[in-house]
């Protein structure tokens, strides 16, 4: 049995989406608890950054986390580096906003790709060899949406909410092997001028620091906690949703402040139309090839625009909306 929760110091960390935002900082942390930490994510340059700001000391592979062959053989270099997974992170995110009648199924299908069943494919891959220590942890960043739904994040929303379900069952499989499981849902997350930081004007709710989201997935870690949302006060928004969900139907869209915009659609419309398959993926030489033209319209609660003002459909970015 864990007892209390899985100590961070020594043990070997894998995060995905580590380049920037959420991922980038949750690896700066566990290195700095003395864990030794692999980052995965689409960007060799970024990752190589990344990793020298944890002082050199870890190890880096390229994969999108939609490719589930990329992906696990990422996880099997880095496990053959640094030795196997002790606690994975599965940070890797995107978004997209816009009503279900216009954004297009493609969207629908590279979300779930990403948020979903690339946590499921990492989760599946390093299980085993937790089972079989009786020692491990799965941290699966998702969102507040994946608590209460928001007109036009019916995509976004769907793929968290999927995320959510897996993680309650797969806690309640794992029960008494010495492996935790843990959900992080935070709201809209303040990355402090980070490229992937979101484009959040809103005045209320407040952004999360992201601090605040990096001391969450810490804590649930060591304490073993099952559920953490930042803050907490969201909790009770989703219990509000959950049993008043025939009322709240009712409500006019504008109320909940998420009203995509023509140019948002066509954005979402062209970014599918131009994706044709998994996305991008590493070329030869392990760096990241673009998909280029992939635009995906994003609500004002998601990380996903550029500073130049374009969005990209960039799982680097982190999991939170």
């Amino acid at each position: 049995m864990r007892g209390g929760g899985l100590a961070w110091r020594g043990s070997v960390v894998v995060v995905t989406g580590a380049s920037r935002g959420i991922g980038r900082a949750v690896a700066l942390r566990a290195a700095g608890r003395g864990a030794v930490v692999g980052l995965v994510a689409r960007h060799r340059p970024e990752l190589e950054d990344a990793l020298a700001s944890l002082g050199g000391v870890g190890a880096v592979a390229v994969a999108d986390v939609a490719d589930r062959a990329g992906l696990e053989s990422a996880l099997d270099a880095l496990a053959a580096e640094l030795g196997p997974v002790d606690i994975l992170v599965n940070n890797a995110g995107i978004g997209a906003a816009g009503s279900v009648t216009q954004v297009p199924v493609e969207a629908f299908e590279r979300l779930m790709a990403i948020n979903y069943l690339g946590a499921v494919v990492a989760t599946k891959h390093v299980l085993p060899g937790m089972l079989e220590r009786r020692r491990g942890h799965v941290v699966n960043v998702s969102s507040v949406a994946g608590r209460f739904a928001a007109p036009g994040e019916a995509a976004y929303s769907a793929s968290k909410f999927a995320l959510v379900g897996f993680s309650q069952a797969l806690a309640l499989e794992l029960h008494g092997t010495g492996v935790g499981v843990s959900v992080v849902a935070p709201g809209p997350v303040d990355t402090g001028g980070d490229p992937g930081g979101a484009d959040y004007q809103r005045g209320w709710p407040r952004k999360v620091p992201l601090a605040a989201v990096v001391e969450a997935v810490m804590t649930a870690v060591e304490r073993d906690r099952f559920e953490v949302v930042v803050p907490s006060w969201y909790r009770a928004v989703g219990v509000v949703q959950a049993a008043a969900s025939g009322a709240l139907r009712r409500v006019p869209p504008s109320v909940f402040g998420i009203t995509p915009q023509e140019a948002d659609v066509a954005e979402a419309l062209a970014g599918a139309a131009a994706l044709g398959g998994a996305g991008a993926g590493p070329d030869s030489t392990g760096t990241a090839v673009p998909d280029e033209n992939v635009r995906y319209a994003v609500g004002e609660t998601d990380n996903l625009r550029q500073p130049n003002g374009e969005r990209d459909a960039d799982p680097d970015r982190g999991g939170a909306r």
